[in-house]
């Protein structure tokens, strides 16, 4: 948690398609409630995935990936991201959409492939986090609209389901990082 009178500039990062590549894991398990559901490449909004069950199944499914959240790899440049981050002196709020049950595997999963930060948030609602925030990297454009709307910087990774929102997004997160020097130094 946050230490009181902590001044460093805040960034939230989240966790799903941003630290690792969650759609191919997702698509699979989506495919096993229902074998029509498109390929990641197609997703371009959620809508995309409701269409072809509801969205507590989509939970369900998603959960299931979160809790064995340890067995899978971060992209390559995730440690190197977070680092570079904490060495320019930002204080990093991980925050994902997640079941308060999956803290301890996130948790597991961050320490164990050194993925340098100061807070875990998980919940639904990111946007709690904006206040005192700078910039929040992430692949939502939901997200990243409501961090526009609240006055912080928003950028992420490029993705089918992003590609048109109009907000900077980049291939890698190395691209990410020089976007943030280039905005906040």
């Amino acid at each position: 948690m946050e230490e009181p009178g902590d001044r460093r500039p805040r960034i939230i990062v989240d966790i799903d398609n941003t630290l690792w590549h969650l759609a191919p894991e997702l698509w699979e398990g989506l495919k096993k409630v229902n074998p029509e559901m498109p390929p990641p490449a197609e997703w371009d909004s959620r809508r995309s995935i409701e269409r072809f069950m509801p969205i507590k199944e989509f939970f369900r499914v998603l959960k299931v990936i979160h809790m064995r959240q340890e067995i899978y790899p971060p992209f390559p440049d995730a440690e190197y991201f977070l680092r570079a981050l904490k060495e320019r002196g930002f204080y990093i709020v991980i925050a994902s959409h997640r079941s308060p049950e999956t803290y301890e595997p996130t948790v597991n999963w961050m320490q164990k492939h050194r993925l340098a930060h100061d807070e875990i948030h998980l919940s639904y609602d990111k946007s709690v986090l904006f206040p005192g925030s700078i910039a929040l990297v992430d692949d939502s454009p939901i997200n990243l609209s409501k961090a526009l709307e609240a006055g912080i910087l928003g950028t992420g990774l490029l993705f089918p389901w992003n590609e048109n929102s109009g907000f900077p997004l980049f291939k890698t997160l190395i691209e990410v990082l020089g976007y943030l020097d280039s905005k906040l130094s």
